[in-house]
């Protein structure tokens, strides 16, 4: 199909009006913007924007007030760390600035005391919310409006979550080492009229100057307050939320071609991904390190449950057999918490699922899209047109190393010996699904095999499903063998994950989104459960 040049920009333009509109609305008629909070058994996190700048914000929590954290240099993002708090208790939180009251109070309750056995946990988790509202090109969208998105999560919502985990690419906005995203890199007059248009509506980076006090600061903002702000509001305030990051939330895919490779992030990219988690969520809780509490934590309810989450693209390494798509620092943690938490139920939550592979480079798997009996070396990108042959780990993939399938051993090594309930859940592929690991490698699990979710994304649409951006869908690698527990299918949606003592759950919501000609609007469709421990 030949699209004229006036025939993209209208659309463009068209897309551009849609969204401004919706934001400008918004800060006229609400001071608060966003609030996500996070929370522990002794205190909360929480972040908050607001529609115009704030010489100070303090939060009321209970009887006692705590001044915020200005986070930006013109006063609309503010982070509050509230220690010293009472388990499993209920607070009333206020905002104040120096004009009064801001927004309406809320409740928000502390976790259960680490010593403690509660009842019940129940869980929200999904992937993959980021992304412009709506954004595309002619015939092909990228990703789904807010509305749909917040249809979904307001489905999740009903569900009364105790928590909430949002697994990677809470941001879209692959730069590709430069200073906007190439978007319709392969067509040369859709590349001028959509930079031309991402200029004007969000500005392009400075790669040399700094995120926060530059004019660089307004593109972030831009991009936040439309992918984050917009889009979670206030609707999640009283369920604490883990935000953990992936590739795409350092603002590049994690391509591996000859032209260039994108992780281990840079410099900038590094920045990038960090001055927009200071902005719009709060740190994770309970990780090896205070230098690494946006990339690795721990999710703890008493001693009911207990997950490490873990970044699985900014601190990866290509060093060969000792390569590792977390640092040995990190393994370390990991496997120590494997093997010393006393949770009844415990997970890994990695950034990148164990159990599948969709042929990208960054996988822990070295299975590639190839033709038939080809063995060379196989690099593609994240959008190449006209992928032919299958899934083969026969094929070379580009600068994959041999350490990550290492690395990959050792965690699920260890998590197989723990004795009582323990699993996996994971997103970053955009898809559904439940599996069994039976063996991995020369290792043989079936005696006792280890569960693992992928937890559906949220804004996935046309072009951004494995099958379209790929040319093939998720499936199980070469050096895996699985079993299947629930199909795994291209749809949005999320899952809910129940915990008692004598039993743990999951639900999978379908809440469709593969062809936009059924009009799917994000309400659930169907529910598939499950025994996971």
């Amino acid at each position: 199909m030949k699209i004229s040049r006036r025939t993209t920009l209208s659309l463009l333009l068209a897309s551009a009006l849609r969204w401004l509109v919706p934001a400008t609305a918004f800060a006229a008629q609400n001071r608060v913007r966003h609030i996500l909070p996070s929370a522990t058994a002794f205190g909360f996190g929480i972040s908050v924007s607001t529609a115009e700048p704030c010489k100070r914000l303090e939060l009321r929590v209970g009887e006692v007030t705590h001044a915020g954290k200005q986070q930006d240099s013109h006063g609309r993002f503010w982070a509050f760390q509230i220690a010293g708090l009472t388990p499993e208790t209920t607070y009333q939180l206020q905002l104040e600035d120096e004009k009064g009251r801001v927004g309406s109070p809320w409740p928000l309750k502390t976790f259960p005391a680490p010593e403690s056995m509660p009842e019940s946990f129940r869980l929200l988790a999904f992937t993959c919310a980021g992304g412009p509202d709506g954004f595309g090109l002619p015939g092909r969208q990228f990703f789904k409006p807010h509305e749909f998105r917040q249809r979904l999560f307001d489905d999740a919502l009903k569900e009364k979550p105790d928590a909430a985990v949002a697994i990677g690419d809470q941001i879209y906005w692959d730069l590709r080492g430069g200073k906007m995203p190439p978007v319709g890199r392969n067509s040369a007059l859709i590349k001028l009229v959509a930079g031309w248009y991402l200029k004007l509506f969000y500005g392009a980076f400075d790669r040399g100057s700094p995120l926060i006090g530059t004019k660089n600061e307004a593109v972030l903002t831009r991009i936040g307050d439309e992918q984050i702000a917009d889009l979670y509001g206030t609707r999640f305030r009283s369920v604490p939320m883990l935000f953990i990051s992936d590739d795409h939330d350092y603002f590049e895919n994690d391509d591996a071609e000859e032209e260039i490779v994108t992780f281990p992030p840079d410099a900038f990219s590094r920045a990038a991904y960090k001055a927009m988690a200071d902005l719009y969520y709060p740190p994770l809780p309970d990780g090896p390190s205070a230098e690494t509490d946006r990339s690795f934590g721990t999710l703890r309810y008493g001693k009911l449950f207990e997950a490490p989450i873990f970044d699985c693209a900014g601190h990866l390494s290509l060093e060969g057999e000792d390569a590792g798509l977390v640092p040995p620092t990190v393994e370390r943690w990991l496997l120590d918490r494997v093997k010393a938490s006393e949770a009844h139920h415990f997970a890994l939550i990695p950034s990148h699922p164990l159990g599948w592979t969709a042929g990208k480079w960054r996988e822990w798997y070295p299975d590639v899209l190839a033709p038939d009996g080809y063995t060379g070396v196989v690099a593609r990108g994240l959008m190449d047109d006209g992928g032919t042959g299958r899934l083969t780990s026969k094929a070379q993939k580009f600068l994959w190393p041999k350490g990550w399938w290492n690395q990959h051993q050792r965690l699920l090594g260890a998590l197989v010996r723990r004795p009582s309930s323990r699993f996996i859940f994971s997103g970053d592929i955009h898809a559904q699904g439940a599996i069994k690991i039976l063996e991995s490698g020369k290792d043989d699990f079936s005696d006792a095999p280890v569960c693992s979710v992928l937890v559906g994304p949220v804004s996935t649409s046309d072009a951004t499903w494995p099958s379209a951006a790929r040319g093939i869908a998720a499936t199980e690698p070469d050096w895996l063998t699985t079993s299947e527990i629930a199909p795994t299918r291209e749809v949005n949606g999320f899952t809910i994950l129940d915990f008692s003592k004598d039993a743990a759950t999951a639900r999978l919501f379908d809440c469709g989104g593969f062809d936009r000609n059924l009009k799917e609007d994000g309400h659930v469709q169907s529910v598939q459960e499950f025994e996971i421990g």
